[in-house]
């Protein structure tokens, strides 16, 4: 029987082992997601083949077979496998590991199916309510990973907002970079700054994102949402920064924060000068 995940430390490095047993598996995972979105039930069982093989410890097929799942509707399976490649990585972890004096870096391979895992199990409480789990394991990934290569703390502000910690949203707000003011977070700050009763400084902060993202301003004062398939006469592998597209999937990510704010489309037209009822 294939032995679990664990860590070896070289100096201040820390390394991610898996069993030996997946390296013959490695072909036929690589295949199996590349044909993941084109033959979903012939990389479904690939991944199961693997997951099998290798006591099923291989992260990588269980995070792979999670999505598959999750993608045809199949969500109690596919979401109870990313709890578990999360939970085998957890429990990988030496006892003398310390969150913020010892890292885990992406450049080593070997790391990354152990930070995908930890970032996977994130959005999976987000959609379960369970904001502070949510912001503690981030919390605990940005310690362990501070260069954020899994893009933990893009999940961070919706749970502020869910859980109306807005001073505190703000202030990690004002700890970021120019750089680092996204369309979400930015807008997050506006409705931050709105739910504080902070009329004039919302305002601004309004105008501001909407200076930058306007498509995002647009999509706030719809009362129909559709996403904008005719956007783009050809093919977009990513959807790209500053289109309506952006806009629109911001919105839906989100829609119960917008949607539940009332009075805010009459905020906004007021922050515009636009006459009331237009849309």
């Amino acid at each position: 029987m294939p032995g679990l995940p664990y860590f070896t430390k070289d100096g201040d490095t820390w390394m991610f082992h898996q069993p030996a047993v997946l390296a013959a598996y490695h072909g036929e995972l690589l295949y199996a997601m590349d044909m993941m979105q084109a033959r979903p039930l012939a990389a479904e069982r690939i991944f199961r083949k693997i997951i099998h093989a290798c006591g099923h410890s291989h992260i990588d097929a269980l995070l792979s077979l999670a999505v598959v799942l999750n993608r045809s509707g199949r969500h109690i399976e596919g979401n109870a496998l990313i709890h578990r490649a999360h939970l085998i990585c957890m429990e990988a972890l030496p006892a003398d590991f310390q969150p913020g004096r010892d890292h885990i870096y992406w450049h080593l391979l070997e790391n990354r199916p152990f930070l995908r895992a930890i970032q996977a199990v994130i959005p999976e409480h987000i959609k379960e309510k369970q904001y502070e789990r949510a912001l503690h394991k981030i919390s605990f990934l940005l310690k362990i990973n501070p260069q954020d290569d899994t893009r933990a703390a893009a999940l961070l502000p919706a749970c502020y907002m869910h859980l109306g910690r807005y001073e505190a949203y703000l202030q990690w707000y004002q700890q970021q970079s120019a750089g680092g003011h996204t369309l979400e977070n930015t807008f997050f700050s506006f409705l931050a700054l709105y739910k504080l009763g902070l009329a004039p400084q919302a305002k601004a902060r309004f105008l501001e994102a909407r200076q930058a993202w306007p498509h995002m301003a647009d999509e706030l004062l719809k009362s129909s949402h559709q996403f904008p398939a005719d956007e783009f006469t050809e093919y977009q592998q990513e959807i790209p920064s500053g289109s309506r597209q952006e806009a629109f999937v911001c919105w839906l990510s989100s829609r119960e924060l917008w949607q539940k704010e009332k009075g805010l489309k009459k905020f906004i037209r007021s922050a515009i000068g636009a006459p009331a009822g237009l849309p």
